[in-house]
């Protein structure tokens, strides 16, 4: 699965991708911490989640916004999950270290979670409501636009 998902990314084609109005897949991953973590656990709040890895150049730029994001909408009940697909456990924890990233970093060494999400390319973020439903999709990160962006849709979100 993985490697379909990096040929994908690799090559430039788009795939199909979990889209706006439809359920966000669950998953059970471990985390950088030690827990699990679980999107059903989390139905009743606005969830940002993302996939990044450690080789991803535009996923190194998106970090640090999505910890001012997470720092600045944690009040209001959002919670900002990062998922890495890196195989090596060293190379999140590295960069989450070396970018001071708090927010909750989930492990996806086999892609399992990545590859039920389809993700058009790296990073990929979804923006999802109370209820479990993707509300957006951003894929790629090209800096302020995106930051505005977010931070649009997660004020919709958080009314």
């Amino acid at each position: 699965m993985l490697l379909l998902l990096g040929l994908a990314l690799s090559s430039g084609l788009a795939v199909a991708s979990v889209g706006k109005g439809q359920k966000a897949p669950d998953f059970a991953i471990p985390s950088l911490r030690g827990t699990k973590l679980s999107l059903a656990a989390l139905r009743g709040k606005v969830v940002l989640l993302d996939f990044w890895a450690q080789w991803c150049e535009p996923c190194k730029r998106e970090l640090p916004e999505l910890e001012k994001l997470y720092k600045a909408y944690a009040a209001k009940g959002v919670v900002v999950i990062g998922v890495n697909i890196d195989k090596q456990r060293d190379n999140a924890e590295r960069l989450v270290r070396q970018l001071g990233i708090t927010f909750d970093v989930g492990l996806d060494p086999t892609g399992a979670t990545a590859g039920s999400y389809d993700l058009p390319k790296m990073p990929t973020s979804f923006l999802i409501d109370r209820k479990g439903v993707v509300r957006f999709v951003h894929d790629g990160f090209e800096g302020g636009d995106d930051v505005a962006r977010f931070r649009k849709e997660l004020d919709e979100l958080t009314r």
